[in-house]
């Protein structure tokens, strides 16, 4: 049995901090790093076990790192504060034996909006690589959707999955709209990216259609059809601040 340390990055989720936190019980340690938050998160998440650690916000990618380099173990676990170990996954974990030669394991995500999991719309077949050897892992240097990358090899683990409640209500959804469509802005002007009103027009069609024909948004009834139209305007708001910060807000 391998010993697993669970990594969680937090800033004011003590209303899912605790899921989080008991989800990873039975794991050898469980670790939040909570950068600044003004609600009762790092109380709730000591309150259950963890060790808290409060720290700066150097952005997500150098949040990773850091974590990366605090946890020890040679095997860590990524878990957002937003989501949580299902039973099966939670004894998976508590009982880890990797297979010989593996690095890293994907997890299945089951993705909540709006009180309900989502099996089509883009959400249904979501894998993350979550789990892996400290040794063997890094951080791309991004300034959104930050993921983690391997250098062996990996594989997905069948048994449960990760509940993650990204969005309760609209208004949470909304806000996290504004934040990452305002990070991959300016990670693609640093790129030498553009956007144009031709290109806001398509992507915000094409986004629609993806997800709510392609990818059977239609199936998931009007949470799809929201689902489809705040993601065809995640896109739209994306371009349309890469626009206005490649000009400066000039027409």
């Amino acid at each position: 049995m391998k010993q697993i340390t669970a990594v969680i990055l937090a800033r004011d989720e003590e209303a899912n901090i605790g899921r989080a936190v008991d989800s990873a019980t039975g794991l050898h340690r469980v670790l939040v790093l909570d950068s600044g938050s003004r609600d009762g998160t790092a109380e709730a998440a000591r309150s259950r076990g963890a060790e808290v650690m409060r720290t700066d916000w150097p952005g997500f990618a150098a949040q990773r790192r850091r974590a990366l380099s605090l946890a020890k173990t040679d095997w860590v676990l990524f878990l957002d504060a937003d989501e949580a170990l299902d039973e099966e996954l939670r004894l998976k974990m508590a009982y880890f034996l990797p297979a010989a030669g593996i690095d890293g394991y994907y997890l299945r995500r089951r993705n909540h909006f709006l009180g309900r999991p989502m099996r089509h719309a883009r959400w249904g077949d979501d894998w993350q690589l979550r789990l892996f050897r400290r040794e063997a892992a890094a951080v791309p240097d991004v300034l959104v959707h930050e993921g983690v990358t391997v250098t062996g090899k990996t594989e997905r683990i069948l048994t449960g999955c990760l509940e993650h409640y990204t969005a309760p209500t609209l208004s949470r959804y909304l806000e996290k709209l504004h934040g990452y469509s305002s990070l991959e802005a300016a990670q693609k002007l640093s790129k030498g990216k553009s956007a144009g009103p031709a290109k806001m027009a398509f992507d915000l069609a094409s986004e629609l259609w993806k997800v709510y024909v392609r990818h059977q948004g239609w199936r998931e009834g009007w949470r799809g059809f929201a689902l489809a139209q705040l993601t065809a305007l995640y896109k739209f708001t994306t371009d349309a601040k890469l626009w206005e910060m490649r000009h400066g807000g000039r027409g």
